[in-house]
């Protein structure tokens, strides 16, 4: 393709009103000769977007972006400078010469194609919509009646109606001189298997026109509204040369003013929810096609605002539907909360049997999506087998491993750590390297459902205590907690004592399990709490607490004892022999110690 001449180039400036530009991606202000918004390039509270109308150009005073028209385009868009130039060309009527005859050629056929593509879908437009508001499309107005919406509000989405009949469009293409072979290229006609010729793939049926942020035409849907139709309830016009369902948003042409205004969009699942809930005054709400949202839409939408509200259908699908949306919006940096309705509800009859105030206090109350995904994966992991955790262990790693905010990511690998009982430090490595620690994750797993082991004495006195907690205190003023082999349940019977005397002398177990980082120590907290009547009966409490106690003391020393002589063991009798004497004495020590515990015992 040849080079773009100066002066095209320069025209093409010259033509082009910069504001109305603009304004397609950015809402704008009047500030003295210039405008002012939101600047579409980063995220910003205080408009710091200037547009100046008579210099041509934009200049953010936040991050910096700057230029003309052109530029502006470009990085929105993400065109290149030739592509740009030629649609500002196109939109204003300016001819490119090309360097070459093929190149020429080659590219009239593609502003020919396109002009064509768009020639033919307004006709379809306006065929679809003159027939709904005839006699013909009286019950098609019947029904869009029923779901509570307007004429306005159909007029402001070009809603049609497609009449009965094998050819009726068809045969008002032809009529306009587009042929069957054409029609088809556009979607909108379907050839017979039988014979020669086309039909209309959309008969008897309610269309919506599905426009790009411009206004123009690029496909259609068509619901079935009546009772006896057994096809299938949605039809959808194929993609096409200049139409792909992944990238464009359903409902945005009519909403971006309002999105940008507010800050916020609602997406949905369906266009007609889009269009009932602006019926309904929802003036935000949009919808990604019937898909789960795709990068490319994110992207587009991420020039409106940095904020949605997810609010699809309540069943199963749309909750999968509603998880596969938040890598797209997380790299797009769009702040995602959801909405969620019971199993047969959608936002549509949800609005209608509730009302618009109610939807909006579920928006406003949202929940961010990232944590109800999180709660999703994890909650059903929670008692269940260790294959079950792995699982969800695995899924929740692939969604924290969106997170690009560092302080984010963070937060989250700690929340999934918690709900899974994975140590935080192997947590963040497993996001960060699945593969190489998987063997350690799954060990991990295998130990976190399995309790602490502790001696029976020692299992006793916790049990004991959590039961009694007003022994806490004459248990460490005896600093019974030094016998104890587990450092872990000394800490945690420490806490408890603090947490006694600090909180009008009451235990929350709840909130003490809480506090314990170790997955596997608090699996053996919770079966203390729960032991009590398997240990001992209520009136002999006292006396089960002071055979603990001695068995504490006679572990305690067992252990000593062993320890003493492994140093003894290790120490030279000629060489050491202070050193050695003081182990043999402090062995007698504790031998006594151990033959009185005995001596009681019997």
């Amino acid at each position: 393709m040849g080079r773009i001449p100066d002066e095209v180039i320069e025209e093409v400036l010259r033509r082009t009103d910069i504001v109305q530009t603009v304004q397609q991606y950015v809402t704008l202000k009047r500030a003295g000769a210039n405008m002012k918004g939101l600047c579409p390039f980063h995220n910003e509270k205080t408009p710091s977007f200037n547009v100046h109308p008579t210099k041509g150009i934009y200049k953010c005073f936040g991050c910096g972006a700057g230029g003309n028209v052109i530029g502006f385009l470009m990085d929105i868009e993400g065109w290149n400078f030739p592509e740009t130039v030629r649609h500002l060309a196109e939109r204003n009527g300016i001819e490119i010469p090309e360097e070459t005859s093929e190149e020429s050629e080659e590219a009239q056929r593609r502003r020919e194609g396109k002009k064509l593509y768009f020639q033919i879908m307004s006709l379809a437009q306006k065929f679809f919509e003159d027939n709904l508001w005839s006699a013909d499309g009286k019950a098609a107005q019947l029904y869009l009646s029923e779901r509570g919406i307007d004429e306005d509000t159909a007029r402001t989405f070009a809603m049609g109606y497609a009449p009965q009949g094998w050819s009726n469009l068809l045969d008002h293409l032809a009529r306009n001189g587009i042929q069957g072979r054409v029609a088809e290229r556009a979607g909108l006609v379907i050839p017979r298997r039988e014979k020669d010729g086309f039909y209309d793939r959309f008969r008897h049926r309610i269309i919506f026109p599905v426009r790009d942020i411009w206004g123009n035409t690029l496909a259609f849907g068509g619901r079935v509204f009546a009772g006896d139709d057994d096809g299938p309830k949605y039809i959808n016009s194929p993609e096409t040369t200049f139409y792909t369902k992944g990238q464009q948003l359903y409902g945005l042409y009519e909403s971006k003013k309002s999105i940008q205004q507010r800050g916020e969009a609602l997406i949905v699942e369906g266009n007609f929810d889009v269009i009932a809930l602006h019926a309904q005054g929802v003036d935000v709400a949009i919808a990604p096609m019937g898909t789960a949202l795709t990068g490319d839409q994110a992207r587009m939408l991420s020039r409106y605002c940095r904020k949605v509200v997810v609010a699809f259908d309540g069943d199963s699908a749309g909750e999968a539907a509603t998880l596969r949306c938040f890598p797209a919006l997380q790299k797009h940096e769009i702040e995602a909360s959801i909405v969620r309705f019971a199993e047969t509800e959608d936002p549509d009859t949800f609005v209608r049997s509730n009302g618009r105030k109610a939807l909006e206090d579920l928006m406003a109350r949202a929940p961010h999506m990232m944590d109800w995904a999180i709660d999703k994966i994890t909650k059903p992991a929670a008692g269940g087998s260790i294959e079950r955790k792995l699982e969800a262990l695995k899924e929740a790693g692939e969604l924290v491993r969106t997170v690009e905010n560092p302080v984010a990511w963070e937060h989250y690998a700690q929340e999934v750590s918690r709900r899974l009982d994975i140590e935080p430090s192997l947590m963040k490595e497993y996001i960060q390297r699945p593969k190489s620690v998987s063997d350690q994750v799954r060990q991990a797993v295998v130990d976190a459902n399995q309790p602490l082991e502790l001696g029976n004495a020692e299992f006793g006195i916790l049990a004991v205590l959590l039961d009694h907690p007003e022994w806490l205190a004459g248990f460490l003023t005896e600093e019974f907690d030094k016998l104890l082999s587990s450092a872990e349940l000394s800490d945690f019977l420490n806490r408890c004592a603090d947490y006694y005397r600090n909180h009008e002398e009451q235990i929350d177990a709840p909130v003490l399990l809480q506090q314990i980082e170790q997955p596997a120590f608090r699996k053996t907290v919770e079966k203390a709490l729960v032991s009590t009547q398997e240990l001992y009966v209520s009136d002999k409490a006292s006396l089960f607490y002071q055979d603990c106690v001695r068995g504490l003391k006679r572990s305690w020393a067992e252990r000593t004892l062993v320890e003493i002589q492994h140093e003894l063991d290790d120490t030279d009798f000629v060489s050491q022999r202070d050193e050695y004497q003081t182990l043999i004495q402090r062995k007698m020590q504790v031998e006594r110690f151990k033959q009185s515990l005995d001596a009681r015992a019997s």
